[in-house]
């Protein structure tokens, strides 16, 4: 640690030069205040993120289930993934996978349920074990992605979707026996997931969990802020107190319902046993009117002028984010982004538009993207699919520009301005 006369001369400088030259820690206008990290911690985080280049999802795979937070593989895709899936991704430019995991009933089957339906005791919540056949699944297909040549991250992710389930911060479990409820299985998962994993090395990164908020989809209040902060600190000291590859493992933490806004807000950078190993991440769909449902067939001030998230949204969103992180020496990553297939000519090429201009400019800002693949073709909601599920996992034809733009952005050399606007 440094003394403060140090530091303060470290961070004058360093602010000179590189954005995370310096041991730095800053408070935004809400007061929260960012964890002091030394330069080479930093800059090894920094390169770190770097080396991903850019990401995918295997969305709609691990995570997929019936309502009732029982996970199968293929309730929401008809393929398993395989080692020729993830050769393939490697193939196509990406240098990480984002693999979403829903644990639910394969923990135990009361957890599909609210924490006040829970019976269990905490100390019977405890002695719970994941079931072995689900947990070494998730490990195969870790390995599938590592032996690719990819970084891999994993989570817990429906679990906690709209607090329907037994990751909850709605106001009723924030406090007294259904907050505890959540910290024991919280704590459980995340001590079994470390134990499996405690000889996996570095490229493996583990996410705390996915999209919390309390089914409202708003930006929560203060007390939701801190009780996600707080789990935040949980998942890092369990994970921490593991062991093994696990005492240095990079950890991705975000705010509520991953918002970047609520992010840059709200977000703190937990207290960790070791310097620049949390990652701070984001997802961005804005707007989903375009991005996720294709209500609007159209993007962009010229395609859409009266649309109220065009480029302009796009820079000064990521720009906050950049403030406070990534200038603070904390790589960010943008953990989902994508736009949904549109049949028309027009349509396609604004797809385009819209993800070669978010890809670039997170590249810009230091960020490190990974596309959602839910696996999902054709036209409209929620058609987010980019690379076929089977064998030879070929770029289905109406995203073969798009997947063309995201490595343009990601691996060359340009300027926003030289993108082709439709």
């Amino acid at each position: 640690m440094l003394n403060k006369k140090l530091f303060v001369f470290t961070a004058v400088i360093g602010l000179c030069f590189l954005m995370f030259s310096c041991s730095s820690a800053r408070s935004d206008r809400a007061g929260n205040q960012t964890q002091v990290i030394d330069s080479a911690a930093a800059q090894e985080a920094m390169e770190f993120a770097a080396s991903m280049k850019i990401g995918w999802n295997l969305g709609n795979t691990l995570e997929g289930h019936p309502g009732d937070l029982m996970p199968h593989e293929t309730a929401w895709n008809t393929t398993e993934a395989t080692s020729e899936l993830m050769e393939a991704i490697a193939e196509h430019g990406f240098g990480a996978v984002r693999i979403p995991v829903t644990w639910g009933q394969k923990l135990h089957p009361q957890l599909q349920y609210n924490p006040s339906r829970i019976t269990l005791t905490v100390d019977e919540i405890m002695a719970l074990k994941i079931d072995e056949e689900w947990i070494n699944r998730v490990a195969e297909v870790v390995e599938y992605t590592l032996d690719a040549g990819m970084k891999a991250i994993i989570n817990i992710h429906h679990d906690g979707a709209d607090s329907h389930h037994w990751l909850s911060v709605k106001n009723a479990d924030l406090s007294g026996s259904n907050k505890e409820k959540v910290d024991a299985v919280f704590i459980t998962l995340w001590t079994q997931i470390a134990q499996k994993f405690i000889d996996t090395g570095e490229d493996l990164i583990f996410e705390g969990f996915n999209e919390l908020h309390d089914g409202s989809w708003n930006d929560g209040n203060a007390i939701q802020h801190r009780r996600l902060n707080e789990l935040i600190q949980i998942f890092v000291d369990t994970v921490r107190s593991i062991g093994g590859e696990n005492s240095r493992r990079y950890l991705l933490v975000h705010g509520y319902v991953t918002r970047p806004s609520v992010m840059v807000s709200s977000l703190r950078i937990p207290n960790d046993t070791v310097q620049g190993r949390i990652l701070a991440g984001f997802h961005y769909y804005d707007p989903y009117d375009f991005s996720g449902n294709a209500k609007d067939r159209a993007w962009g001030s010229k395609g859409n002028p009266r649309g109220w998230a065009n480029e302009n949204h796009v820079r000064s969103t990521f720009n906050s984010v950049k403030r406070k992180f990534t200038d603070n020496g904390i790589p960010v990553i943008i953990g989902e982004y994508g736009a949904v297939n549109h049949r028309t000519e027009s349509g396609m090429e604004y797809r385009r538009y819209y993800v070669e201009y978010v890809t670039k400019y997170a590249v810009d800002c230091g960020f490190v993207p990974f596309y959602w693949d839910n696996g999902g073709f054709g036209d409209g909601p929620e058609k987010f699919g980019l690379i076929d599920r089977f064998y030879p996992h070929d770029v289905d034809m109406d995203g073969e520009a798009v997947l063309e733009a995201m490595m343009r952005a990601a691996y060359s050399d340009y300027q926003l301005s030289d993108i082709v606007v439709p």
